[in-house]
């Protein structure tokens, strides 16, 4: 998977692999990560003697895939968008990062701690299944935020309308971390390659027609 697909599919595909198999808990982080790296260094490990079999593996391709893949995405767009900010930033990025405010518990999908940023994927899962866990969910996700603000943290969300240009979804992340890097170093760099219309064109499972990257300004 690592050697072959292209990059975006191969991070995504090795995140789920991690998640599942360490079966990851926001609430034994220590535990879970730790069995997510006995898995990847025994994918690594199965890496390198498929290179010593063979001469045209592109191992450090499928390396930097593996090391910088992450078990704490729940799902794939998590994945996708752990990615996409991996691929810009020179600082250390967080899944699942712990926040405690005025006793109060929270996790940040992705964070960059140094910088005090959050970023989210929105999906409708997360608000419930019916009127009343939607209402529940809308007045926890107002006291979450209010708090992280007054925290100072700062919360980017994205949806799925944003993965309809991920370039473009980049270049925002770019200029979010922009400010405080002069240059995305190589190391992240090197964990970016343009998707294909194979990998993410018409053929993708699922499109949005409209933009809400355009609604944000």
């Amino acid at each position: 998977m690592a050697c072959r697909s292209e990059y975006l599919s191969a991070f995504v595909a090795i995140c789920m692999v991690l998640n599942r198999r360490s079966r990851f808990s926001v609430f034994s982080q220590a535990e879970s990560r730790e069995r997510a790296n006995d898995v990847r260094e025994a994918m690594l490990g199965r890496l390198a003697a498929w290179r010593q079999r063979e001469d045209n593996v592109p191992f450090q391709r499928a390396e930097t895939i593996m090391c910088a893949a992450d078990p704490g995405c729940d799902n794939p767009a998590e994945a996708a968008l752990l990615w996409v900010i991996k691929s810009v930033s020179a600082f250390d990025v967080v899944t699942q990062h712990e926040i405690v405010i005025n006793g109060r518990r929270y996790f940040a999908d992705i964070a960059i701690p140094e910088l005090m940023i959050i970023f989210e994927f929105d999906g409708i899962g997360k608000l419930g299944t019916n009127e009343a866990d939607f209402a529940r969910a809308k007045r926890e996700w107002i006291a979450r935020d209010n708090d992280l603000r007054a925290a100072g943290w700062k919360t980017y969300r994205v949806s799925w309308p944003d993965y309809e240009d991920l370039v473009r979804l980049r270049a925002w992340v770019i200029e979010i971390v922009g400010l405080r890097q002069s240059s995305i170093p190589a190391s992240a760099q090197g964990l970016w390659v343009k998707p294909t219309k194979a990998c993410d064109g018409p053929d993708r499972r699922f499109h949005v027609t409209w933009s809400q990257r355009d609604a944000r300004g």
